[in-house]
């Protein structure tokens, strides 16, 4: 579900995990390219690692977790919308 609660700033939902999301994933793009994308938390971790693995992001430690419960809280699945993510191993090479 989608928090009802949206900051002013970044466009975002606020809730658990707001901070370090916000601080951690706007460093390299914008806040909205977050927003405009649904995955469940297996989704969101294969992006996750895609960056990681190709666009230099650093290991998220133990703020991993709290990051994943975010996203999937807050950008999870819809019933209707955009395709699911495409597996890492279908990305193209960095």
């Amino acid at each position: 579900s989608v928090a009802a609660d949206v900051d002013p700033k970044s466009g975002l939902a606020l809730g658990p995990g707001f901070e370090v999301v916000s601080t951690q994933c706007t460093v390299c793009h914008s806040a909205k390219l977050i927003s405009q994308n649904r995955a469940d938390r297996e989704g969101w971790l294969a992006m996750i690692r895609w960056m990681q693995e190709s666009q230099g992001l650093w290991p998220l430690g133990d703020k991993e977790g709290l990051v994943l419960d975010y996203l999937a809280q807050n950008y999870g699945p819809l019933s209707v919308g955009r395709r699911r993510p495409l597996p890492p191993e279908l990305l193209p090479p960095p």
